[in-house]
């Protein structure tokens, strides 16, 4: 299984050079995700971060920093297990590079509630920093998600990133749920 780029919409500015996916949507991969997801189905997690080492391979030339978890809540609630929990592991052990927690939600609305216009908005006000001793000026930023549908909140944390000083910033998300279409624009697929 091999990772590969996610085109980049051209219906926005985009904050982040590059994003990649482990899997992309089908039927199957759909319904186990959603079992990762919304039942804490821990084990899926091996099957969605499968093939994360070649990704070393695209960044060998400018490999990133840190990397950032995607916070999903504002804080730990009945669902204590993220998606891309394992990826973040696998990252920790495998690839030696460090992680920066200085990212929080601070909203409490759902992103996956959203329609389609409204996740670009919810994303403007859904995370801030709680830590500003972190220096993030000139480095590479890999962002860590579940899933990437708009990439509404991939786009906006990249933009926060950039305001602070990171040098670049590289997505990799565990499955593609949106579409980029034809004609360079997103959908949700």
């Amino acid at each position: 299984m091999r990772p590969f780029a996610i085109p980049n919409p051209n219906d926005r500015f985009l904050f982040y050079e590059n994003a990649y996916a482990l899997r992309s949507r089908n039927s199957v991969t759909r319904d186990l995700f959603l079992s990762l997801k919304f039942q804490n189905e821990k084990q899926l997690g091996r099957y969605f971060s499968l093939g994360w080492r070649r990704l070393t391979r695209v960044w060998r030339e400018d490999p990133p920093n840190c990397f950032v978890l995607v916070p999903s809540r504002k804080k730990a609630g009945p669902k204590p297990y993220h998606a891309a929990w394992h990826l973040r592991e696998r990252l920790l052990q495998g690839g030696n590079i460090r992680e920066d927690t200085s990212l929080r939600k601070v909203s409490k609305d759902i992103q996956s509630e959203k329609r389609f216009e409204d996740r670009f908005f919810h994303a403007k006000k859904a995370f801030e920093f709680i830590k500003s001793d972190r220096i993030i000026e000139g480095l590479h930023v890999l962002l860590v998600d579940d899933i990437f549908t708009t990439g509404a909140s991939l786009n906006e944390i990249a933009r926060l990133f950039k305001l602070r000083g990171a040098r670049k910033v590289t997505c990799v998300v565990c499955l593609l749920s949106g579409v980029i279409e034809s004609n360079g624009c997103s959908s949700q697929g």
